[in-house]
């Protein structure tokens, strides 16, 4: 029996499909590095965030 053939829809969506799969995977791969990149900063720098500024010049968690 012979295959039907696919539309051009179909290769259109599962060429789309394998596009944002792609994406995913590299947004993906993104983050952690992102993640190690942070992490591999000294702790001070990673959680600068946390610092509150005092009246007077100085800063505490």
């Amino acid at each position: 029996m012979i295959a039907p053939r696919k539309s051009g829809r179909d290769r259109q969506a599962a060429t789309r499909k394998r596009a944002l799969d792609a994406l995913a995977a590299e947004s993906d791969r993104q983050l952690d590095e992102l993640i190690r990149r942070r992490l591999a900063l000294p702790l001070e720098k990673r959680m600068n965030f946390l610092r509150k500024r005092l009246p007077g010049g100085g800063s505490c968690l």
